[in-house]
């Protein structure tokens, strides 16, 4: 089988050479720009030779490698936008460790094993995809609630204050825009600071409200008097 490779390979490429002398013949023997003219024969050359070893069997497996290749790196792009290094850091290094697996087994031209290990490597990255969407689903849902939480008690707040309660609207003015922060903290995925800020924004809400209650009493006594 190899021995009849190898003559179809050398009839291939004596064709190619027999082409190549045939267009330097009909350039009219014109080497103004020799460099040039050399750099465009190799290309040629080249161009036509991946051609030949694509139809043999290494070649063949070469191209699989590359599609296999190009699909695990999508995979792992799209893992990758979903922050997965950050939310399932095993899950993401399972795939990164199979991907520079396949790449070395590749470089060594056997491109069996680095297709098995590409298309592990796509099914590691759309695992890790899915952990990190589902984490990201979970915690999102879960500081929105806590969010709009906060929001409603700072509305209510709000209400209570007095028009004349000027340093009381100032304070509940900053928790307010402390309260937004978290809303961004959440849509930028910073899940841990919008943790902090829920617990911080609690304590803050507490304290305003007792602030806001006293203030109304003693204002209440006052206009009894």
């Amino acid at each position: 089988m190899k021995t009849i490779f190898a003559k179809r390979y050398c009839i291939l490429f004596k064709q190619y050479l027999l082409y190549c002398l045939i267009v330097i013949f009909l350039s009219g023997f014109n080497f103004s720009d020799a460099g040039k003219l050399r750099k465009d024969i190799r290309r040629e050359i080249k161009a036509e030779l991946e051609k030949i070893i694509e139809k043999t069997p290494s070649g063949k497996l070469r191209t699989t490698w590359r599609q296999k290749k190009a699909i695990a790196e999508d995979a792992l792009n799209m893992a990758l936008v979903l922050d997965s290094p950050r939310f399932c850091p095993k899950k993401w290094d399972e795939a990164v460790i199979l991907f520079k697996k396949a790449k070395k087994y590749a470089a060594k031209r056997e491109y069996r094993k680095a297709i098995y290990l590409a298309k592990k490597t796509k099914e590691f990255a759309d695992v890790a995809y899915k952990c990190a969407s589902s984490h990201i689903q979970e915690e999102t849902s879960r500081l929105q609630k806590v969010y709009q939480e906060l929001r409603s008690q700072m509305d209510e707040i709000q209400a209570m204050i007095p028009p004349d309660a000027e340093k009381l609207t100032e304070d509940a003015s900053q928790i307010s825009l402390s309260i937004e922060d978290m809303r961004l903290a959440i849509d930028l995925r910073e899940f841990k600071n919008a943790d902090l800020l829920a617990s911080t924004l609690k304590k803050r809400l507490s304290s305003l409200e007792k602030q806001v209650h006293k203030y109304n009493l003693e204002h209440e006594s006052e206009e009894d008097l």
